[in-house]
């Protein structure tokens, strides 16, 4: 588990220029049914207006020809018979390759199942090498981000405190199934916002609850999301991997979190809204 503190000056954020985080994750690049025009549209907005981003896991395929998942018909046909040899190494690149006009902005990125399987299995650590590769923080499994911020008045606000973690387990097919895993992921974890990735799907709830402190009673809210991917559940003419499973299309796109700060208060609203790329 690793922990990220960031301290940001208030006056360069307020209700009309406000702090900006995106979720970004379960690209599965390379794989045939990776949407990969929505992924560049991604890193447009992201350059265009996010403060920051982190990495939710799973960014490439990383599905090897000695993976007993592997499928030729799975992978993306830009692919060569000499690529198969090292092949999430050379899907890696490509993220590298997409993901580099953002780089300077990324909080840190998560391990996937898909990396922590080839390294496992084949001893290269994908996320490692992302993380290198973009000067920034691998994450591992599991992150608290921790964000405050200064101004004249006080040293600093109290801080927003986010838990990320990539997630793990099968997809359940019902309606209620995924905000029903984040909150059993997060049991344990008291945040102002909570975010997996893995189920491929995106929703978000906002849970109002009460909290007393200082004499008083006070109403706080926590956010609980699943953030979204840029796989393909089912694509024409293209053979997907988990095509032929129950449970809805996949969520093209990714989460915005939006906190709105005050310059004469210690205090802030966010904000968490979907951001659909299909």
């Amino acid at each position: 588990m690793e922990s990220v503190v960031i301290n940001q000056n208030l006056k360069e954020y307020t209700n009309i220029k406000p702090y900006i985080i995106y979720y970004l994750g379960d690209v599965h690049l390379g794989a045939a049914s990776c949407n990969e025009a929505a992924l560049k549209e991604a890193v447009k907005m992201i350059k265009a207006d996010g403060t920051a981003w982190i990495g939710m896991g799973d960014y490439v395929d990383a599905i090897s020809f000695n993976d007993p998942r592997f499928n030729p018909l799975e992978i993306a046909r830009r692919y060569e018979i000499q690529d198969l040899n090292d092949l999430p190494r050379k899907q890696a690149d490509e993220f590298l390759e997409i993901v580099d006009p953002i780089k300077d902005k990324c909080i840190g990125l998560l391990a996937g199942n898909h990396e922590n399987k080839y390294r496992k299995y084949n001893g290269f650590d994908v996320n490692s090498y992302l993380a290198r590769g973009m000067n920034t923080r691998d994450l591992h499994q599991k992150a608290w981000i921790s964000i405050s911020f200064r101004n004249e008045k006080w040293k600093r606000s109290a801080p927003i405190k986010i838990v990320v973690c990539h997630g793990t387990g099968g997809s359940g097919y019902r309606e209620g199934y995924p905000l029903n895993k984040v909150y059993d992921t997060f049991r344990w974890d008291i945040a102002d916002v909570h975010v997996m990735g893995h189920l491929h799907q995106m929703q978000t709830d906002r849970c109002e609850y009460n909290d007393f402190s200082y004499g008083s009673i006070r109403r706080l809210v926590s956010w609980f999301a699943v953030s979204g991917c840029f796989l393909s559940k089912t694509e024409d003419g293209v053979d997907g991997y988990f095509e032929d499973r129950p449970g809805k299309e996949s969520s093209i796109g990714m989460l915005k979190q939006v906190i709105y700060t005050h310059e004469h208060k210690n205090q802030f609203n966010i904000e968490l809204l979907k951001i659909f790329l299909r």
